[in-house]
């Protein structure tokens, strides 16, 4: 049975890599430091041959502390104003879909792959779920996953720097249920939202622990329970976790990679976050929100690195994650039930020519 522990060499030279990555990120006032800094510095090492590796759950653990994070701004109050925006909430994600479907043709074009494989590694779900659902519909598995990574890592190294560079500030509605750090109270959270998230885990549930910890903390704070928030140093050691995980997924195959796919999923990525980016500034029109906000909202990127991008730069945190989960929701939902009734349209309309 082949073994799958990770060396502790490999392991100690990630983290230490990451530490310095972030560290050096913050003296120069880069957004995000302490993701931003292991992923780029993790990345490197690991496209030249060094081994690094990340921790076993480590992703899972940062994104377990962001849910907890992120929950605490579903006061009562804001809960009832998200339910005012629902409607553009799901037209958003399915004309997220869209522009997904669109990203897939430019991918195609550039690249020559084929149409199965171009559409579900451009529409923004999660990677691993996307190429479970592609394998269904006959794709490239590990070509899905390598579109969705290099997707994943142009939208987090784009979007927040660029936000941040707007000079956007917060609006003081949006602030969570407490900023009083009770160490049981925490313990209380974490384990409420560990237990949450296991449950969804075993359910199958896509990006279980993001969303099962999501789920318990802003349970408890539209009920008005105030445990405890989740202090500044458990924030950086969520984003160090993040980074560094998403850095190991750097490999020095990328170079054997097929170059045509590569520059097709740079090409597909980028129109995919150009049309996410003016649905952004549309929706921000119709329902009055900062342009910044809702640029978050609707990016094409993951749900703890745009949430958190969120959370630092105090921009609507509670409407950005709203989009951001349910967008998730019905690309993992619709993405293959679309596909399907798209290429029996397509066969109908070749049988009758």
């Amino acid at each position: 049975m082949k073994s799958t522990s990770r060396p502790l060499g490999a392991i100690a030279t990630a983290l230490a890599l990451s530490l310095c990555g972030g560290f050096i990120f913050s003296l120069v006032k880069i957004p995000l430091p302490w993701m931003l800094g292991p992923l780029f510095s993790v990345g490197l090492a690991g496209i030249n041959g060094i081994k690094v590796s990340d921790i076993r759950g480590g992703r899972q653990a940062g994104q377990l502390l962001v849910g907890c994070a992120l929950g605490l701004y579903f006061t009562p109050e804001v809960s009832r104003q998200l339910l005012e925006f629902g409607a553009y909430i799901v037209l958003a994600a399915f004309l997220a879909i869209m522009a997904g479907g669109l990203g897939s043709l430019v991918l195609r074009r550039v690249s020559g792959i084929d149409a199965a494989t171009a559409f579900f590694g451009s529409v923004p779900g999660g990677a691993a779920e996307m190429a479970v659902m592609a394998e269904r519909a006959g794709a490239r598995f590990d070509q899905v996953a390598l579109c969705h990574s290099l997707r994943l890592l142009l939208v987090v190294s784009i979007i927040p720097v660029a936000v941040t560079m707007t000079g956007a500030s917060g609006s003081s509605s949006y602030t969570p249920l407490t900023n009083d750090f009770v160490p049981g109270g925490l313990a209380v959270l974490i384990l409420l939202a560990a237990s949450v998230s296991w449950l969804f885990m075993k359910t199958g549930m896509p990006n279980a622990w993001m969303l099962g910890s999501l789920a318990a903390s802003m349970g408890a704070t539209i009920s008005g329970f105030t445990l405890s928030s989740v202090p500044p140093l458990l924030s950086v050691a969520a984003q160090i976790l993040i980074g560094c995980a998403l850095g190991t997924r750097f490999k020095p195959s990328l170079r054997s990679e097929s170059r045509q796919l590569i520059k097709g999923v740079l090409a597909g990525a980028s129109c995919t976050l150009l049309l996410s980016t003016l649905l952004g500034i549309l929706v921000a029109w119709l329902i009055g929100e900062s342009v910044p906000a809702m640029v978050l909202a609707t990016s094409p990127g993951g749900i703890a690195e745009m949430c958190l991008t969120a959370k630092i730069l105090k921009l609507g945190v509670p409407l950005v994650t709203s989009f951001q989960v349910t967008r998730l929701a019905i690309v993992i939902t619709c993405s293959l039930p679309l596909w399907k009734l798209f290429r029996r349209l397509k066969d109908s309309g070749n049988t009758s020519e």
